[in-house]
């Protein structure tokens, strides 16, 4: 065949295909199938020598269910898992002045009126790709959060967040880093004057 017969037929040969699908492959009703007929006749298993026989509205003998036994554990006291703030293994937070790289310079147990901002540091060695590390900072002012950082990698590494310092008031302050919204380690200052 030449390809202009081929494009001439091509348009007719696709619609009685899609119609011979449409035929075979549209769902039929309940009432097409024949709703008065009756099921087919099952073996009985457990009858002497397997009879056949039609089910009927109502059996002749019913079998009454036995219930399962459902063991119910006893509860037993156990040790509280959640760890206390500060304690999680692998995790620390430092308030720094200053940070290179993973290190902190000079960390602060008093802060200075006249200090500027602050550094947050979170050092871990077991956090895992996707977990969400952040720092909060709590104290007279209120709760300031930092900015939370999602993990592109596993294992150990470094997290910092920078506080403004300049316009909290005077008083203790506790730095909590969090991971996945736990509190993994806490740590805390003062600040001197106003």
């Amino acid at each position: 065949m030449d390809p202009a017969s081929l494009a001439r037929f091509r348009w007719p040969a696709a619609a009685a295909l899609v119609a011979i699908a449409v035929v075979l492959l549209w769902p039929r009703g309940v009432d097409q199938l024949g709703a008065d007929a009756s099921p087919p006749a099952s073996v009985v298993v457990g009858e002497l020598e397997g009879d056949v026989m039609s089910p009927s509205a109502s059996p002749a003998a019913s079998v009454a269910s036995t219930p399962i036994p459902t063991v119910t554990p006893n509860a037993t006291p156990t040790a509280d898992a959640t760890p206390t703030p500060g304690t999680a293994e692998g995790f620390e937070v430092l308030a720094c002045r200053s940070i290179a790289g993973s290190a902190c310079n000079d960390q602060l147990g008093d802060l200075p009126s006249g200090a500027g901002s602050f550094t947050a540091l979170v050092r871990f060695t077991d956090a895992n790709s996707g977990d969400v590390i952040n720092a909060t900072l709590d104290g007279p002012s209120g709760t300031i959060d930092g900015f939370a950082y999602t993990l592109q990698g596993g294992g150990g590494g470094y997290y910092y967040s920078e506080f403004q310092a300049g316009g909290l008031p005077a008083g203790d302050y506790t730095l909590t880093a969090t991971r996945n919204g736990d509190v993994v380690a806490t740590t805390s200052f003062r600040k001197i004057g106003g």
